[in-house]
């Protein structure tokens, strides 16, 4: 329950009611806390899928030292109003003030280029909580926005910089969410083309919509670090990422009073320049897979226009970062196959 300015006063965590202050304030807390824990389950085996992988020439253009020109291009490129991080400094400041500033902040880029690795309190990030609808009663009705220090934010904008120019090397063309040259409206328009020519031939079967709950919260760390290693990153960009993923600690925001700090294990952040981009590059094993469920006979493809091989060949479509789009077959009995494919 909100009153005033979004202060929370009683809430919902599991199926607990909580109104007392120190309550809500405990049980919001613990309930971040145990969301970024890494838990011991599943991890989907990649032998067998075929990964894009960079050239030598992207590599070295990934890892390259860090110039003013570059810092200063990422700098101007972030939104200089955006909330301060526990630094308490806005991205304006560090726009209006880069002549006095610029030369510390291309040491720590220099150090970061040289050791792979900054202060980890420049990691250090508030997490507000943002009602996603009038009257938000439980914690799962709440948006969590990550709010980092300046610092931090650069780096992770011109190394995001770098990032987004290879993705479309690696990333398929089912993917168009955060990938440069893509437009998620062609997914929507290529999915609507679908679902029309399926009504037009009077043919029937399920199309599937699968939506991943908290996806930016469960990415598993090694698994990322890995799957970076197979599409052929080198070793100091990795080391680079690992740090910027895994130095973190955080700290809630509950009506404008930060919690006390702790560390997570796991998780992408709201708010980070990287954090799109990483994601990305997580999805690309569940395209694989479903590629690999087509290729065995799980799932079907989909033909668009001239069957006579004119036309467009669709075997899926992903047009957000957590939402999915194929054809399951002829008949609502092809649904146990879909979940098989996504075990």
């Amino acid at each position: 329950m909100l009153t005033g300015v979004n202060n929370i006063r009683q809430i919902q965590v599991g199926d607990q009611i909580l109104s007392e202050m120190e309550e809500v304030n405990k049980g919001i807390s613990d309930f971040f806390e145990n969301l970024y824990k890494e838990p011991r389950h599943w991890r989907p085996d990649l032998e067998g899928l075929e990964f894009a992988s960079l050239l030598q020439g992207d590599v070295e253009g990934l890892e390259g030292p860090f110039s003013e020109e570059e810092v200063v291009a990422g700098l101007n490129s972030c939104e200089g109003d955006k909330a301060p991080g526990p630094d308490g400094f806005s991205m304006a400041f560090f726009q209006q003030c880069w002549p006095t500033i610029k030369e510390d902040m291309m040491a720590v880029f220099h150090h970061f280029f040289s050791h792979g690795s900054f202060e980890k309190s420049l990691n250090a990030f508030f997490i507000a909580l943002v009602p996603k609808k009038e009257g938000a009663e439980n914690i799962k009705d709440f948006r969590s926005i990550s709010l980092m220090g300046g610092t931090y934010k650069l780096i992770a904008k011109v190394l995001a910089n770098r990032l987004k120019k290879v993705l479309p090397k690696i990333i398929s063309k089912n993917q168009n969410a955060f990938v440069e040259g893509r437009q998620i409206l062609d997914v929507v328009l290529i999915a609507n083309e679908c679902i029309d020519a399926r009504r037009k031939g009077g043919r029937t079967g399920p199309l599937c919509k699968l939506d991943v709950e908290k996806p930016f919260d469960h990415v598993n760390w090694d698994f990322l670090m890995s799957l970076l290693g197979i599409m052929g990153f080198g070793p100091r960009w990795k080391r680079w990422i690992q740090w910027c993923i895994s130095s973190i600690s955080l700290s809630i925001l509950v009506n404008g009073s930060p919690m006390g700090f702790f560390q997570a294990s796991s998780c992408l952040r709201q708010g980070d320049p990287l954090s799109p981009f990483l994601f990305v590059i997580v999805m690309e094993v569940f395209s694989r897979l479903l590629l690999h469920a087509m290729e065995g006979g799980l799932l079907e493809w989909f033909q668009l226009g001239n069957v006579e091989g004119s036309g467009m060949v669709v075997s899926h479509l992903l047009f957000a970062d957590d939402t999915y789009f194929l054809r399951c077959g002829g008949a609502a009995a092809s649904i146990p196959k879909v979940y098989s494919a996504l075990l």
